[in-house]
Formats: structure tokens, C-alpha cells, sequence
């Protein structure tokens, strides 16, 4: 669990220790997050510390190490009792054997190793989910901030057209507007009321939608979060240093990498098996003592006379004992691999290792194309955020402030002044989704390379840190198929 927790913290840039806490820990150290606000960060500590599936996930490790102690274990010895009682009576004969298999001397090394590659995917796995429910909660966090200035702009909106109604008043008031005018400006502010009920709706969704990721059951109008969306920085990055960083650090192509190991290790698994059987142990046997039964004393006194031609009295001697076969040695059972030795299951084990391969080759291919599209992705949106933020809302605001005082001395028409209050609000709402759409896109590509996004930028004017040979594999480029 702590391997699991130290890969996420390498993965996204976590404490790996809030994984490890207990729950009552966890509760207090929640509610201190929540104090005062939520900031994006503080937003991930909160899903590490309650998130279900987490925990679930920290769970399976578990249960692949109690499979790797499992195949560490040797069989249990074979106990045999055997009591066979004469049917003459006596005493019974007594069989007893002890027999190991010893054949687990060789089986435990290859199957050790195999569980042990299981393990080590169980620990990837769940650093993989883990990493995913992080980057989850950011994306949430995104749209929960997005969803919350469309408020603020839904309500600047219901301002600008309350606003819009009173100059229309006025001037109708001076005979210089019409009934038309004020109308259409009513018009504008009911709707702009509407899109404001719109608006909160969709923000306690986006609130519902994070706080489900967080693992908390508190109503999430409650949920009061601290980030605003903002441009980011550029990105300068080539698409080949991501690919050489996400090909050692990307959990799922260490996860396959490990899928490749264990198919191997099972593969040496089914060559040592061809010879699955040799008990060995200790035989005990009592051979059985049948009963004579009860003397018969008038008999053989009248044999016994007969026989001598004269009274005899009777042979009181008693009879000879009987023996006692006692029987001690060594025991030797083992399958003899005549026909069956193991050919069927070690040709599939080699065909699985070379599937494994092959899987892991084709993630290749498709982390490459994936970071190239990643990389394209945010560097359009990013350009297309900073162009909203520097060239269309000022022009949208100019607008605006131009049609108001135009319309205020009779030069600008009332459905103009009108429009251009559309306009800057249709473009502010654009502005909100571009900036979204840069924010998920920079966790798409952290999502894509498999590490956080300071360490990316870091890494685009330094040589990169990671511990890493590549991963075996064909090379992947600009020309890559």
C-alpha cells in the first residue's frame, strides 16, 4: 500500500500518506479541509481521504498479497490409517502412512515468482485508479468552477438587462423611446432571469457531481469552492519528450510491462510442472492376529486317549503364542509424465506471453498517438482561452460601452444597444468554456503522460528525472503508424 501510495504521489503530485490514514483521521482532517473553502488541491485530499473506490482499490492489493503468501506455502502432508479386522476375529492389521510431496520443491520458486509479478500489477492497478479518481476530481472541479461564473455572469446578465429596462423607461418617460423598446428590454431581463435559474441548477449538478467524488452525502449547494478558472501558461514541450516521460512513467504501460513479466513467469511455471506428483513418506504396518477361538477340553482329552490306547487326562499346556509382523520403511509414489507432460499447457503459456507482447506493443503506438493529440488539444485550447481573454471580451466590452452611450444620445438604435449586450454576454460564456476547455485539456495531457503538469513544464528546459530505461517496445515518433 505504501509502493501504491508513493507511484500516485509520483503520478499526480499528492501526499501519498493521506492513503494510509485510518477513517477517524481521515473524518477529522476532512473536516478541516472543508472549513474554509475548497480549493482544487485541497479537493484531492479530500477524495484520497473518503473516496469508496480508493479504498477499494488499496483493498485488492490485499488480496493479491495474500496470494503471493498462498504460493509461498507447501502443500499439506498426506496422512493414510488403514484398520483391517479378521473375520475370525483378533486384532486388526494397522497400516499408516505419511507422505509429503515434495514435487512443491521446484513448484514454489516459479509459482512464488509469478504471484509476485501479480502483486507488483495489483500495486500498479490500484495506483492507477487511484491516479484516475484524482484526475476525475479536477475535472469536476473544473466544471464546478465553470458552472459557478456562469452564475455570476447569469446574474450579471439579469443587471445589464435590469439596467437595459430602466434606460428604456427613461427614455420612453422623454418621449424619445417606444413602447417597443421597453418590451423587448423586459423581454431580455425575464430571460435573463431564466438563464440564471439555469445556471444555479446546473451549478449545484457540477457541485453534486465533485462531492460524489469527494465520497461526501452533504447537500452540495453547501460546498463552497476557493479556484477560479484562469489562462494558463503555454506549452512548449515537444510531443517527443512526452512520449520518452509518459513511456516510463504512464502506469498502464507498467501495468503491461508486468502483465509481460507475469505471462513469463507462468510460462516457466508449466515447464516445471510436467512433473506435478512425487510423494514421499513413512509406512507403518501391524500385521493382523487371527483369534483360535475357546479350547475344547472334552475333545481333545478323547483324542488324546485315543490316540495313546489309554485314559489320559487333560494337556492343561498352554498353546505357543502367535507372532507379531511388524513392518517400518520409506514410501515412493510419483506420476510417471508418459503421456501428458504438460506440452498442451506450456505451448498456451507461450502463445499468452506472446500476446501480452503484442498488447503491450499496440499501447505504444496508442500512447503516442495519444500524446500527439493531447498536445495539440491543449495547446488550441490555451491559445483559444488567451485570444477570448485578450482580443474578444475587450472588443465584446468596447462594444457595449459604445451602443450604451450611443443610445443614450439618440445615435444608436435600441435593438443595436440590444445586441451588443447579447453579444458580450454570448462572448463571456465562450470565454468560460474556453477556459474550461484549457483546464481539461492540461489534465488530459497529465492524464496522458502519467505525471502533474508543473513537472511536465519543468521537464520541457531540464533533463528528465525519471528512473527509467524505456520500456521494451517498438520506437514511437512523429512517423509512427
Amino acid at each position: 500500500m505504501q509502493r501504491s501510495a508513493a507511484e500516485v504521489e509520483r503520478a499526480v503530485g499528492v501526499p501519498a500518506e493521506l492513503l494510509l490514514r485510518d477513517a477517524a483521521t481521515a473524518a477529522e482532517a476532512t473536516a478541516a479541509l472543508l472549513a474554509d473553502g475548497l480549493t482544487s488541491d485541497e479537493a484531492v485530499r479530500v477524495a484520497l481521504l473518503n473516496n469508496p473506490s480508493v479504498r477499494a482499490a488499496l483493498l485488492s492489493i490485499g488480496i493479491s498479497r495474500a496470494d503471493f503468501v498462498q504460493s509461498t506455502l507447501f502443500s499439506n502432508p498426506t496422512l493414510f490409517l488403514s484398520l483391517q479386522f479378521p473375520d475370525g476375529g483378533g486384532k486388526p492389521n494397522v497400516e499408516v502412512n505419511l507422505a509429503q510431496n515434495i514435487a512443491e520443491l521446484w513448484l514454489i520458486p516459479a509459482r512464488t515468482d509469478a504471484a509476485q509479478r501479480d502483486l507488483d500489477q495489483a500495486v500498479l492497478e490500484a495506483a492507477r485508479s487511484t491516479a484516475f479518481v484524482v484526475l476525475d476530481v479536477r475535472q469536476a472541479y473544473v466544471r464546478a468552477a465553470q458552472a459557478r461564473a456562469r452564475v455570476n455572469l447569469a446574474e450579471d446578465g439579469v443587471e445589464i438587462a435590469t439596467k437595459l429596462v430602466e434606460v428604456a423607461e427613461l427614455r420612453q418617460q422623454a418621449g424619445s423611446g417606444s413602447e417597443v423598446d421597453l418590451n423587448l428590454a423586459r423581454a431580455t431581463r425575464l430571460q435573463a432571469m431564466v438563464d440564471l435559474r439555469n445556471a444555479r441548477l446546473a451549478a449545484v449538478e457540477a457541485r453534486a457531481q465533485l462531492s460524489e467524488l469527494l465520497g461526501l452525502t452533504d447537500d452540495p449547494a453547501a460546498l463552497v469552492l476557493t479556484d477560479t478558472l484562469r489562462s494558463p501558461a503555454e506549452w512548449e514541450i515537444p510531443a517527443e519528450r512526452l512520449q520518452a516521460i509518459a513511456r516510463a512513467a504512464r502506469l498502464d504501460l507498467r501495468i503491461m510491462e508486468e502483465s509481460v513479466a507475469s505471462a513469463e513467469a507462468l510460462a516457466r511455471l508449466e515447464r516445471v510442472r510436467f512433473l506435478r506428483s512425487v510423494d514421499v513418506g513413512f509406512a507403518f504396518e501391524l500385521a493382523e492376529r487371527r483369534s483360535r477361538g475357546d479350547r475344547k477340553w472334552l475333545a481333545e482329552t478323547f483324542y488324546d486317549a485315543l490316540q495313546s490306547g489309554a485314559l489320559t487326562p487333560p494337556n492343561f499346556m498352554p498353546r505357543e503364542p502367535q507372532g507379531t509382523d511388524t513392518i517400518v520403511g520409506p514410501t515412493l509414489s510419483l506420476e510417471l509424465p508418459l503421456w501428458d507432460q504438460n506440452q498442451a499447457q506450456i505451448a498456451k503459456a507461450d502463445r499468452l506471453v506472446e500476446q501480452a507482447r503484442q498488447r503491450r506493443d499496440a499501447l505504444l503506438v496508442s500512447v503516442a498517438q495519444d500524446i500527439h493529440a493531447s498536445l495539440a488539444r491543449v495547446r488550441t485550447a490555451t491559445e483559444n482561452a488567451a485570444f477570448y481573454c485578450t482580443e474578444l471580451v475587450p472588443t465584446a466590452e468596447r462594444n457595449v460601452s459604445l451602443a450604451q452611450d450611443g443610445y443614450r444620445v439618440g445615435r444608436v438604435p435600441f435593438l443595436s444597444l440590444l445586441e451588443a449586450q447579447r453579444a458580450y454576454l454570448s462572448t463571456r460564456v465562450s470565454e468560460l468554456e474556453a477556459l474550461e476547455a484549457a483546464a481539461r485539456a492540461e489534465i488530459e495531457l497529465e492524464r496522458a503522460t502519467g505525471r502533474p503538469a508543473d513537472v511536465l513544464r519543468d521537464a520541457s528546459s531540464e533533463t528528465t528525472d525519471e528512473p527509467e530505461e524505456a520500456l521494451p517496445g517498438p520506437e514511437i515518433g512523429e512517423d509512427t503508424p
